[in-house]
């Protein structure tokens, strides 16, 4: 990669052409297209990145322009110059996604652009911000570290969607590290091994007296044909019984207006202790009003309690495909 931007700056002006346009014709994704809601983990993590490697070309063509003027500065000079600019460029773009429908700002992606320019200074603009060399190799392992932790995200993302598939068609049983991210709202789940209906460990929900209170399984293979139910095991700690609401939904769903109507409502009543439930899939399958639920394209699997009085806690545990 070094080899290929080092090659860009020396390559004249077509190359500097070639990489402001390419700056130019990503610029629009800032405010439009990526994922959504619902997308993967892994192609979350990976549009995250963007913003590092975006401002990393930025940077190098910036430095080349500067390079080619009059006044070029010294190395250290032109690292204040560019770090500051990325840092209000990029500043102004998380402030203009207040006013677009569906953005929101995030310190992070800032964080990730200075990130992106530093790994430029440190990797592939020659001559070096630092005189010294040992001062210069500390400054490229801290950007080595920092580049490590920037793609720990999709590094856990990509193990645990390829465990999930092979898995399947167990959804989430909450014995390997990741599982917990497969599920919507994962702040509110510690994986425990006090209460375990199978396996080592078990979930622990902490559920709220909000409105509605609960969790989703959102990260999971869809294609739930050929199998006849759906199972999971919930343990309620309270002598009272609690009714606990579960829903399930498909990509039509979402995408034609999330309708109460339109998805599989299911109400349980939870005794003291373990109580092992069953949703039969045909009737998921017949849930919709106006048409069949589309069963190769399963989207979400929600479970949550409705105006709670005080705050409470359930455990859950094994929840899989029964054929």
């Amino acid at each position: 990669m070094e080899r290929t931007l080092a090659q860009l700056r020396r390559g004249g002006v077509w190359h500097r052409l070639i990489l402001g346009a390419t700056l130019l014709s990503g610029s629009p994704f800032f405010f439009w297209g990526g994922p959504g809601y619902y997308s993967s983990r892994s192609f979350q993590a990976a549009w995250d990145l963007g913003h590092l490697l975006y401002f990393l070309l930025f940077t190098l063509w910036v430095h080349d322009l500067r390079r080619k003027g009059r006044n070029p500065g010294s190395p250290f000079s032109s690292f204040l110059v560019l770090f500051a600019l990325v840092l209000v460029l990029g500043s102004a773009v998380e402030l203009l996604q207040l006013f677009v429908i569906g953005r929101t700002p995030d310190i992070d992606d800032v964080l990730r652009n200075q990130l992106g320019c530093l790994t430029a200074f440190a990797f592939c603009i020659r001559p070096q911000i630092f005189r010294i060399r040992w001062q210069q190799r500390i400054l490229q392992a801290g950007v080595s570290v920092l580049l490590a932790c920037s793609a720990w995200p999709l590094s856990r993302a990509l193990f645990d969607e390829g465990m999930a598939l092979r898995q399947f068609p167990v959804l989430s049983d909450f014995e390997t590290p990741f599982e917990r991210y497969r599920w919507n709202y994962a702040g509110q789940l510690r994986v425990e091994n006090g209460h375990v209906r199978h396996g080592r460990q078990a979930a622990r929900v902490q559920l709220s007296t909000e409105k509605y209170s609960g969790i989703a399984l959102f990260h999971f293979p869809g294609d739930w044909r050929g199998y006849r139910a759906l199972r999971f095991s919930v343990y309620n700690p309270d002598a009272a019984p609690l009714v606990l609401n579960s829903r399930v939904h498909d990509n039509y769903h979402r995408k034609h207006g999330m309708e109460y109507h339109d998805r599989f409502n299911q109400v349980f009543t939870l005794a003291q202790g373990w109580n092992d439930l069953v949703i039969p899939l045909d009737k998921v399958r017949n849930a919709p009003r106006d048409r069949a639920m589309d069963m190769e394209h399963i989207e979400g699997f929600g479970l949550f309690v409705v105006r709670q009085p005080r705050p409470l806690v359930l455990y859950l545990d094994y929840v899989y495909l029964d054929r």
